[in-house]
């Protein structure tokens, strides 16, 4: 059931125009699918059950979305022992989950969620400078309101301030003002995104290669659960970057070529051996050339020239 709803997301991504790259195959993994069409960058978490959702790769998937520019959503259709609901928006972690049937309304009829679950049941986000605004054409004042929604002044105050309400009161609010003041839930802006420069356990030949990176000047951003390691950012560029030794490293990087394609970003694999074969997108860097690296702008002017090469 997850590889046919992993299917379904990568044919809705198409026919609405993106360009896709599907991680499906490959080892754990912080992220499904990744997307891109014009300005938007889409990090997809896909899980029939989203109860199977980890808390340490939500954080990377956030870390993720928050280096690349990208707006990370997990995608499913059960959450604890209900389905989820069409057009509702759902949390976990700090990340917004939505159906499938919400992301092709999202996507294709471009029709986003007005309601969203948290503890104590739906709600909906506010137009609070509609509300005020309507509130004083029609003259009515904040305790009328009050005690015609059965709350308090200072609640309405704070509706007119920006607080979310239940379905019931702004429905309320609306027949009260005679206008509609629910607004759409943007869930491209959905999650709370941090980033930090944080240690990995990287050792040998690995950690030297991230020092020599740091000593250069350039930020590295550790990734776990990625067909890339780092993100490695020089010049307010982006270079999805390998630098684990493992058996497979062609078809490692011809995975992390795919993404690096469908991000329009650069992609490098610091190696300590020649390779026989060349793959798309992604430049080899052999390690002991980092040693004449000085700087984030030589370091991208090495793979600009490899990359041409």
């Amino acid at each position: 059931m997850q590889l046919a709803l992993l299917e379904a997301v990568v044919k809705i991504l198409s026919k609405a125009g993106f360009r896709v790259t599907d991680l499906a195959g490959t080892r754990s993994r912080c992220f499904d699918v990744i997307a891109r069409k014009e300005n938007i960058v889409l990090l997809l978490k896909i899980l029939y059950n989203v109860d199977s959702l980890k808390p340490e790769i939500a954080e990377e998937i956030k870390k993720l979305a928050k280096i690349l520019n990208a707006s990370p959503i997990v995608i499913g259709e059960k959450f604890k022992f209900n389905f989820l609901e069409r057009g509702v928006v759902y949390s976990r972690y700090g990340l917004p989950v939505i159906n499938l049937a919400t992301f092709y309304d999202f996507i294709i009829e471009n029709i986003p969620p007005y309601i969203y679950s948290a503890p104590g049941g739906y709600y909906v986000k506010l137009d609070s400078e509609k509300i005020r605004e309507m509130r004083e054409k029609l003259g009515i004042s904040l305790g009328e309101i009050a005690k015609r929604l059965g709350v308090s002044r200072r609640t309405v105050k704070k509706y007119e301030e920006g607080i979310d309400a239940s379905i019931e009161t702004a429905m309320k609010i609306e027949e009260i003002l005679g206008t509609y003041v629910i607004k759409a839930i943007n869930l491209l802006e959905f999650a709370e995104l941090n980033v930090s420069e944080e240690e990995q356990e990287f050792e040998g030949e690995e950690a030297e290669i991230i020092e020599q990176l740091r000593v250069i000047g350039v930020s590295v951003y550790p990734v776990k659960h990625a067909p890339f390691d780092v993100v490695s950012k020089a010049e307010d560029m982006n270079v999805l970057t390998g630098i684990k030794k493992v058996r497979e490293i062609e078809k490692r990087a011809r995975v992390l070529g795919k993404i690096s394609e469908t991000l329009a970003t650069r992609a490098a694999y610091i190696i300590d051996r020649e390779l026989k074969k060349d793959i798309d997108s992604v430049v080899f860097v052999m390690k002991d050339e980092l040693q004449c690296v000085s700087s984030p702008k030589d370091f991208i002017s090495l793979i600009d020239e490899k990359s041409k090469n």
